[in-house]
Order: C-alpha cells, then structure tokens, then sequence
C-alpha cells in the first residue's frame, strides 16, 4: 500500500479498541519488525510469539527462556530476534528456524535489550543494579562509563542512527556517549525546581527526526532535540521542547513510545490500561484510549508505519 496515500487522507493515530490477539500465556513485552508486518511478543512462561500483523495468526513460536521474557529487539532487517529474560540470560534468534545463535549470561536481571539500530553486530543491554555493556557479538564487551555520582541504576538507548548511546540514572544525570569510543560527547542533568534530582526510568528515540523522550519518577516526560543536547555539549542546559503530564490523576507512565513518523508520543498508564496520546509540535493531549478495565498494562508499541497502537 502506498506510504504517501496512508499518511494524506489517514488520521495519524487511533480511535478505537481494534482488537485482541489471544496469546497463548500472559505477555509481558513486545515489539514490531522495522516495517510492522510481524510483532514479537515475549510472554511470562519464557516463550516468544511472533505474529503476523497482516493477518493476525501466529507465524512461529520459540520456546525461548526458562523465566519471563522482559525485553525484546528485532534486528534491522528482520532476521534476528534479540532477547532478555528474569533468568539473566540474552539470547539472539534466528526468527526463521527459532535456533538460538548466541547466548550472554549476565550477574543480574535484564532490563532492556536492544541491537545496534545499523549493526546488527552490536547490541546494549541494561542489566540491573549495574553499568549498561555494549556487546560486540563474537568480539569484545564494554562497560558504559558512569557519572561521577556512580549511581548504578542505568538505563541506556542507541540514539536513531545508533552513532551516540544515551545514558540515565536514577540522579536524573543524562551522558551522550559516542557509541564507537565510548567517550562522552555531551551531558546534563534533569532537575525539578532547583534542587531535587528525578530517577530517569526510560529513554525512547522516535523513528524519524531527532526528538527524544525521557521518562522520570516525577510524573513527567520530557522530549529534546538530539542535536540540541549534543551541541549544548558537557554539563549543558538544554530545554525540552515538551514537557508531558496528567495533571488531572497525577499519573505515572509505565511505558512511553513515539508514533511512527515520531509526530505523536504514546504512554501508558502505570495504574490502570489506558493509553494518552500527545501531539509532539504542540503538546496537547488528542486521545485517551482505554483497555480492558481492571488489567495493568506492561508494555506499549507504536506500529512503524500506520497508526496502529499495540499494549
């Protein structure tokens, strides 16, 4: 189908529920291939589902992890799965045979995983309580450096191109690294008011452009401009374009995500199954989505191409 009449004559993000797919056991994370034909779900028994978005039945299942699947990462062109489970392990996939190709065992639980966005020979992995590695497969790993604070919470992302990982922690310090040398190339510090620090829970890139959001433990997130942060150099003071919060239920986000052509932000709730969705250029709130009431919602994906949400 054609991208330009997609986007021309479609309302850029959705209205209502659309509907379910029934997986086999609770899922826990998801994420779809770079053009949104397959979502990979990784669900509480260790088991990776990986549907068929266009007709919405099962394509292959790997029996993937003893323990949940927390996180989950498509490679650039699709072939490979990259995953991380409660067990401390990260396995890469090869989606077609469901062969495992390489296993990583780390000393703590996984929180997020995710491949080098142009190499697929590279991926982060951001285990708990510890410095984020950059992993080279079949050559070395590096340890991200850390903030003079040394706070051990990190959270990392490749930016869209993968040239820079930023890095978090729970002081509220962001680090620009550059992601061959590992140096520091900018950074600078999320402060509420003018004294108190806020954790940073997340960093998500948008597909397209060169916005970023950061989500932190005081209700609020926060997008920049990558080229902004990167020019305001070492201890720098950028300002967020946005800034995005429930006034109303004072709500904490669970898990934020841009739109596919990164013109909107998605969150969800961390109390009840709701997702709020923003216009980035202005920051109005468009639409509150609901789910299925009395579940809690884990994980939240915007479909590359069409706006489609999938939690």
């Amino acid at each position: 189908m054609n991208l330009q009449l997609l986007e021309s004559f479609g309302q850029n993000y959705p209205e209502e529920f659309d509907g379910s797919l029934d997986c086999i056991s609770l899922a826990v994370t998801c994420a779809f291939n770079k053009y949104g034909t397959l979502l990979a779900v990784g669900c509480n028994d260790g088991r990776i589902v990986v549907w068929d978005f266009l007709t919405r039945g099962i394509a292959k299942i790997i029996s993937a992890h003893v323990h949940p699947v927390c996180s989950l990462c498509w490679s650039r062109n699709g072939h490979k799965l990259l995953s991380a489970s409660t067990d401390n392990n990260v396995c890469i996939w090869d989606v077609l045979n469901g062969d495992c190709e390489h296993k990583y065992r780390f000393p703590s639980p996984i929180l997020k995983v995710q491949f080098h966005p142009r190499n697929d020979n590279k991926f982060l992995v951001c285990p708990m309580r510890y410095a984020a590695v950059l992993v080279e497969i079949g050559g070395k790993h590096q340890c991200l450096p850390l903030d003079n604070d040394g706070d051990l919470n990190i959270v990392a992302s490749f930016d869209r191109r993968g040239e820079h990982i930023y890095s978090g922690n729970a002081k509220g310090k962001i680090l620009v690294l550059d992601s061959n040398t590992l140096e520091i190339v900018a950074s600078f510090k999320i402060a509420v008011g003018s004294s108190s620090a806020t954790a940073v829970k997340s960093i998500e890139f948008a597909r397209r452009g060169e916005a970023f959001l950061v989500n932190t433990s005081d209700r609020v997130i926060r997008v920049y401009d990558s080229k902004e942060v990167v020019t305001c150099g070492k201890e720098g003071e950028p300002e967020p374009i946005q800034k995005l919060q429930d006034l109303v239920n004072k709500t904490t986000w669970k898990k934020c995500c841009f739109s596919g052509d990164g013109e909107y932000i998605c969150a969800g709730s961390a109390r009840q199954h709701a997702l709020y969705v923003w216009e980035k250029s202005i920051g109005n709130l468009v639409k509150i989505l609901h789910g299925t009431k009395g579940e809690l919602l884990l994980d939240v994906v915007w479909h590359p191409v069409r706006p489609i949400i999938a939690s």
